[in-house]
């Protein structure tokens, strides 16, 4: 065979080498053998590699490791309650084989070694907690949440939410360790140190490989940033060089402290650690940890084979309770064991506490906004409406009180009310108006309790969450345990003011079906009575001739 720079420039026209230099059926070797880590030998590469399929007739097919030699794949073969080891399959008139081992991503990936009998899943569940905490000092109240990631990692191509892991802590609290247990046991782990943009989309363009970054600092670019957002919903493509790439897989993320970014937050089920004393661990490097490890994995991949066709997404009783999106994250972990009812249910009271996903707060922009009408809906009984105008006014003190230097005006605190989809808005003589029903009013609690307000103190409210029906519904009248507490600066004089002004505004219906009656009481000045009509154009004129219209009419 020619050396590297013969072979790059090759003889063209004949196949036969030519006064020494190559033909092009040695250079498509070389290339084959030493660039696309192929075979020189033709019969070899007549198939098509696959690194998991099913077949036609049912049967499933996954890539594994020989168990003879680490750098060569086989095909794991499930057909009818029964595994075998193939080096390459011919069924239906074609040839499949294992992807190769030689390749870039695949030769670190960690694989199953074979096939191996399991007593129940719960068994399983039971031996993935003890092979963590004999490695790492992790809370015990996290230990059932990371062995319920690891199995859900054998079927996320059947799931669909990836669910993420976020590990969180300061240096030498076991945060390294954790995700080095994880990838022994993880389907296709894929353990790196440092990821960028391009290497993202190569590592997640063909095998699906569970993610473990550790230290992520470089994920604080926003280009990978959005990868991993978009990472956790399926069949969504990323675009790259005009090729299509799937970002979708399981991930572990370890940081410092959590980004700045909370879309992705809560995406993620966050894992607190801390340094701990225990003596007692074992490193991941003992030889019974990497056995013990390896027989896990060959024994979650025949769970995988029996389960994979029998694998049903079921709502657990009193999920209702929680966000969409850590709605799917439960039923995403606790699919492969959701007839395990007692497990399920723990894993609702995790997420139910709070701690599992962090909940993703409203912008300042949304927050002022939200907070603004939930204290002038509690100036006095029967508040209805008020001007959009004063709204404002009210919002960009909250703003200030809060700290921020963000000021909005009246269009955009127009454009934050229909994000939140409450309040009607309707055009007076006076300015643009909005009306709170009881509706409106219920979305407004439900709203204060599902994210929390932050930049006004319950001094402001003439109506206590304790007297309130609805904050009593909603639950805000009690102050949760484990609740942060929010920054509740003082407010002044100035900003009282506005807000008791909001309670003499007044909403009433007309007895008549064409329009409504606006009263506003401005301080320090006479009552103004107006009219809106629905469907014609107000004119005092024309109303003050049908006062005078009336009154001839009644005197005759």
């Amino acid at each position: 065979m020619a050396n590297a720079n013969e072979l790059l420039n090759p003889t063209q026209g004949s196949t036969a080498p030519s006064k020494g230099k190559p033909s092009w059926d040695q250079f498509a070797n070389y290339v084959n053998t030493h660039l696309l880590n192929r075979p020189d030998t033709p019969g070899d590469d007549s198939g098509t590699e696959i690194d998991f399929t099913e077949l036609k007739d049912g049967t499933l097919v996954e890539l594994t490791e020989d168990s003879k030699d680490p750098d060569r794949a086989c095909l794991a073969v499930w057909k009818d309650g029964e595994a075998r080891l193939v080096d390459r399959l011919e069924r239906d008139g074609r040839v499949f084989i294992p992807s190769p081992r030689k390749n870039e991503i695949l030769r670190h990936v960690r694989l199953p070694k074979g096939v191996l009998p399991y007593e129940s899943v719960q068994a399983l569940l039971s031996r993935l907690e003890c092979l963590i905490s004999q490695c790492v000092d992790v809370d015990e109240k996290y230990l059932p949440v990371l062995a319920d990631f690891v199995l859900s990692t054998w079927f996320v191509d059947q799931l669909p939410v990836a669910p993420y892991l976020s590990v969180v802590g300061l240096p030498q609290s076991g945060k390294t360790t954790l995700l080095r247990v994880l990838s022994l046991v993880c389907r296709r782990a894929l353990l790196i140190a440092d990821i960028t943009p391009a290497s993202f989309y190569h590592a997640c363009a063909r095998f699906m490989p569970t993610l473990l970054i550790d230290e992520a600092r470089s994920v604080s670019c926003d280009r990978i940033l959005r990868l991993l957002r978009s990472g956790t919903t399926r069949d969504v493509l990323a675009v790259r060089n005009n090729r299509t790439f799937y970002p979708y897989g399981a991930k572990v993320i370890s940081w410092l402290e959590p980004p700045d970014d909370p879309a992705l937050n809560s995406r993620c089920v966050l894992i607190s650690m801390a340094e701990g004393k225990n003596t007692a661990l074992v490193s991941v490097d003992e030889p019974q940890v990497q056995q013990s490890a390896a027989d896990l994995q060959a024994q979650l991949l025949r769970f995988r084979f029996e389960s994979y066709k029998k694998l049903q997404l079921g709502r657990i009783p009193g999920d209702e309770i929680l966000r969409p999106r850590t709605r799917d994250i439960l039923l995403a972990l606790s699919a492969a064991h959701a007839h395990d009812a007692k497990r399920s249910e723990r894993l609702l009271e995790f997420f139910q506490s709070g701690q599992g996903v962090p909940p993703e707060p409203l912008g300042p922009e949304q927050n002022a906004v939200l907070g603004a009408l939930f204290a002038v809906t509690h100036l006095q009984k029967g508040f209805s409406s008020m001007r959009v105008g004063d709204l404002t006014r009210i919002v960009n003190l909250f703003l200030a009180r809060a700290g921020e230097h963000l000021r909005l005006p009246p269009r955009k605190v127009g454009a934050v009310l229909t994000s939140l989809h409450c309040c009607t808005r309707t055009r007076t003589n006076s300015g643009r108006a909005i009306s709170v029903n009881r509706q409106d009013a219920e979305k407004l609690h439900q709203l204060a309790a599902r994210y929390g307000l932050d930049g006004f103190a319950d001094e402001c409210l003439s109506i206590s969450p304790n007297d309130c029906r609805l904050c009593q519904k909603a639950g805000l009248n009690k102050r949760r345990v484990d609740a942060a507490t929010p920054r509740r600066p003082d407010l002044d004089q100035e900003t009282l003011n506005i807000l008791n002004s909001v309670i003499k505004y007044r909403y009433s219906n007309l007895t008549g079906p064409q329009g409504k009656t606006h009263r506003v009481l401005r301080a320090g000045e006479l009552e103004v009575k107006k009219k809106v009509f629905a469907r014609q154009r107000f004119s005092p004129g024309k109303a003050q001739a049908r006062r005078d219209a009336g009154k001839r009419k009644h005197a005759a």
